[in-house]
């Protein structure tokens, strides 16, 4: 019983430790985080956190690491019920991860944390993110619902865009410059208002609507 106890109190401290770090990293960055502030918001002293984690860094990556975790069941749930080679999917995974962004503004601010030296391998970051992401375009060239071309060129070009989105719209507020395209600025609204820019550039031409790309809505 005392044992389960200890592991149970062990188990807390962890977590209110990694809670800690999120939030001083969302709000300090990475050079704004110390063993010693962590310490001070979770009760404990700075000694006791190498308990749990060897140092800052791997504390650091921990969280980082969870985030991507949280946005990566995100994106699961957003695609498992459409049919794979679908546009839909590669439209879901972009909505998902602005809806991310949305509900979890402390975490999505981590996600991209930098590395002391050199930035990441996008390939070397947590998780499966970026696999799913091509996967489904990779899946929806396959079936002939998006042009051919390298699936991480459009992996590359559709991450920045809804990525860019959401940093745009944390740094800039748009809503005197964009009342007449969305009712309210968001970024979801955002996307979904600037969606067809996207879709009728690479959907294939067969199933473009009628009208899309007609001179007068490329000028629009």
């Amino acid at each position: 019983m005392e044992t389960t106890l200890s592991i149970s109190r062990a188990a807390r401290t962890e977590r209110g430790i990694l809670q800690a770090a999120r939030s001083l990293l969302a709000a300090e960055g990475t050079a704004g985080l110390s063993m010693r502030k962590v310490a001070e918001r979770v009760g404990i002293t700075a000694g006791a956190i190498y308990r749990h984690f060897p140092d800052k860094r791997a504390l650091v990556d921990r969280v980082v690491a969870e985030a991507f975790q949280h946005l990566e069941l995100q994106l699961f749930k957003s695609i498992s019920p459409l049919p794979v080679g679908s546009f839909q999917r590669v439209a879901a995974l972009g909505a998902a991860y602005i809806a991310f962004a949305e509900e979890n503004r402390e975490e999505f601010k981590i996600l991209f944390d930098p590395s002391p030296s050199e930035p990441r391998k996008v390939r070397d970051f947590p998780g499966q993110m970026y696999p799913i992401l091509r996967g489904c375009i990779a899946d929806a060239m396959e079936s002939g619902e998006l042009r051919g071309t390298d699936p991480d060129l459009a992996a590359f070009f559709l991450w920045s865009r809804v990525h860019g989105i959401v940093m745009l719209l944390m740094a800039c507020d748009f809503s005197n410059d964009l009342k007449q395209s969305a009712s309210e600025v968001t970024p979801s609204t955002l996307f979904e208002a600037t969606r067809e820019f996207v879709a009728f550039g690479m959907l294939a031409r067969e199933l473009w609507p009628p009208g899309a790309g007609s001179d007068k809505q490329a000028k629009s």
